[in-house]
Formats: structure tokens, C-alpha cells, sequence
């Protein structure tokens, strides 16, 4: 029962990173740009939306990935194909916190002198 937890858990990670790849990776930008070049026709339009929407790309990622589980959930290729994903995933989402700005720090205002600046100003 463990091992089946962790292997969805593992296939939940690779259905983030996959769409995370399809919408948001340089990688990927090419295809997308194709795509959008085409999106006069009604075909290429709709696969614009879907592949430029992190919501819509992830219902037919999932869809994907929930076939790939039932037919070879219990495959070690498919065990590790799954939790490179993740990694994959985890690294780029450490690595994004990792670099991202620092919070801006917190200004504490001392009470009593805010309230007597502001009866000093009605003078």
C-alpha cells in the first residue's frame, strides 16, 4: 500500500514538471511559438490555449499520466521516468525560492510616537 502511495505521489510530481515544461520552459518556446504563428486555424488556435494555460495543459498532462499509471505503475523504468520528473521538479522549484529577491523587511512603528506626531501636526 506505501510503495502505490508514493509511486501517485511520484506521478503527481511529473504531471507538475511536464506541464510546467510544456507552459513555462525556454525549452519548450519554439513549439509554442509555432503553434501561435499557426493560430488562425481553428486546430492550431485551441492547441495555443492549451499549451500557453498551466490549468488546461495540467487536466490533459493528468490524463496522460493516469494511463501511463494504470499500465505501468508497477515497471521500474516507469517508477524512475516518474521520479526524475519530480526531482526535476523539486530542484526547479528550490532553485527559483533560492533565487528569488529577499522579503522586504518589516517596518515596526513605535505607537506612541506615531500618535504623538500626529497630534503635533494638528498644532
Amino acid at each position: 500500500m506505501a510503495i502505490t502511495v508514493i509511486i501517485a505521489l511520484l506521478t503527481l510530481g511529473a504531471i507538475a514538471r511536464t506541464t510546467r515544461f510544456i507552459v513555462d520552459d525556454s525549452l519548450f518556446q519554439p513549439v509554442r511559438a509555432a503553434v501561435d504563428k499557426r493560430a488562425g486555424n481553428r486546430v492550431f488556435a485551441w492547441l495555443a490555449d492549451l499549451i500557453n494555460c498551466s490549468w488546461c495543459t495540467s487536466i490533459w498532462v493528468s490524463a496522460g499520466a493516469a494511463v501511463a499509471h494504470w499500465a505501468w505503475h508497477d515497471t521500474v523504468p516507469y517508477v524512475y521516468v516518474v521520479a526524475a520528473l519530480t526531482a526535476s521538479h523539486a530542484v526547479s522549484l528550490a532553485a527559483s525560492w533560492l533565487d528569488s529577491p529577499p522579503l522586504p523587511k518589516h517596518i515596526v512603528l513605535d505607537p506612541v510616537a506615531v500618535a504623538m506626531s500626529v497630534r503635533d501636526q494638528r498644532r
